[in-house]
């Protein structure tokens, strides 16, 4: 688990592999974004999944959620 309250956590740097983009994982992954709460939360998943995961799996994410993730991205990229 993270420290609560620090959204500056690094960005996961990892080179993506096939593996990552299965069907499976994409899912997997898209689910964890529909579980997010926060910014802190969207932080955490930043600092565990490459960013062209999370850019794939953000794609299936809709309505409220999607809104969310603009603004949450909006606060981390400050």
């Amino acid at each position: 688990m993270m420290p609560a309250g620090n959204q500056n956590l690094p960005i996961c740097e990892t080179e993506v592999t096939p593996e990552w983009l299965t069907p499976e994982s994409i899912q997997y992954v898209t689910e964890c974004i529909n579980e997010c709460e926060n910014a802190q939360m969207l932080a955490e998943l930043r600092h565990i999944f490459p960013r062209q995961v999370l850019t794939e799996a953000s794609r299936y994410v809709k309505g409220q959620q999607r809104q969310n993730l603009r603004l949450w991205l909006g606060e981390l990229n400050k």
